[in-house]
């Protein structure tokens, strides 16, 4: 998956896209959680054994952030600073590269949204590893990535036990950054 994310993110199709193509497919993405809501409400009701309600409230709240971060994509831009009597300083915001989120049991939906969709607006690939008592909608998150026209290896999901794929992702090599909602003591594990 990280190998994949490299991919998609140097040589690939994401990395080609321009930051309001990157904000269509975020929208795009937003609006597919808004068809598929009563399915994801029953995913994250079933993983989670939360009440219907705030399933749903859960799954529209996915929703706002991709249509967030796919409004913001291209609106983020580096700035221009005075420096000394003739000099400009510029900076540029670029992406990190492939960025990995561990997100846990009782928001996957929400934590998949509040992670990876800023992580996507700015040019990063992603691998996200949801807790292995709540996978489905962050595997049905990226279903519907893919039906929205994301690139191959933009969005990969790797579910399984926290001790064997959690921590082969905070330690792999080729993720450039890192997000992690848990626990203290598994905080301390990931740092």
């Amino acid at each position: 998956a990280v190998a994949a994310a490299r991919r998609a993110v140097e040589t690939g199709a994401w990395g080609q896209l321009t930051a309001t193509e990157r904000g269509r497919l975020l929208s795009r993405l937003g609006r597919l959680v808004e068809d598929h809501a009563d399915e994801l409400t029953r995913l994250e009701a079933r993983d989670t054994g939360k009440p219907m309600r705030q399933a749903r409230a859960d799954v529209v709240a996915v929703a706002r952030y991709f249509e967030y971060y796919g409004g913001a994509a291209d609106k983020i831009h580096g700035e221009t600073i005075p420096f000394l009597d003739g000099y400009l300083v510029t900076t540029l915001y670029e992406p990190l590269g492939v960025t990995g989120h561990i997100i846990p049991w009782n928001y996957p939906g929400q934590m998949f949204g509040r992670t990876v969709a800023p992580a996507l607006a700015m040019g990063n690939a992603t691998v996200v590893k949801p807790a292995e008592e709540a996978c489905l909608v962050p595997l049905r998150l990226a279903e519907l990535a893919a039906e929205a026209g994301f690139p191959e290896g933009a969005v990969n999901v790797v579910p399984g036990l926290g001790e064997e794929a959690g921590a082969a992702l905070a330690s792999h090599p080729g993720i450039d950054f890192i997000s992690f909602t848990g626990s203290p003591e598994v905080g301390t594990l990931v740092q």
